[in-house]
């Protein structure tokens, strides 16, 4: 899995001293980037070829706050002609604690012609390289 570190800024609080939810997505989505930059050896602007998300489903276990040690974990779980799928998980460093777990679908995309694509060869390569030498499921 690709680890991410996140740091907690005090406007990623609510009311109740907990990190919003709404930040949590955005935690998701750096890991994504990390993912994108390391495995797919992607820039994080798309000119041509990309992806979109079609969806994510999120669960909260417990809340976070900001003296936790947060790392978010990626990996993809499915690959297909045009989409894949990740799976990620908000952990506290200093106890294990998994905080939120993310499943995510995401399409490949041509921005300059806003149409789905089948996934480039070089990106299910480089998916299915790292999955299989980092301990993932054989995709």
């Amino acid at each position: 899995m690709v680890k991410t570190k996140i740091q907690i800024r005090f406007a990623d609080l609510d009311a109740l001293g907990h990190v919003n939810n709404v930040n949590l997505q955005h935690y998701y989505d750096m890991g994504k980037g990390r993912y994108f930059q390391e495995v797919l050896k992607l820039p994080l602007v798309w000119k041509r070829e990309g992806f979109i998300q079609a969806n994510t489903n999120t669960n909260y276990f417990v809340p976070v706050y900001i003296e936790d040690d947060l790392a978010v974990y990626t990996k993809v779980i499915r690959i297909g002609n045009k989409s894949f799928s990740f799976f990620q998980q908000l952990v506290d460093e200093n106890t294990g604690t998994v905080k939120s777990e993310s499943t995510s679908v995401l399409v490949g995309y041509d921005v300059k012609e806003q149409v789905s694509i089948e996934l480039l060869p070089e990106w299910r390569e480089a998916i299915c390289r790292y999955e299989r030498e980092n301990g993932g499921a054989e995709l």
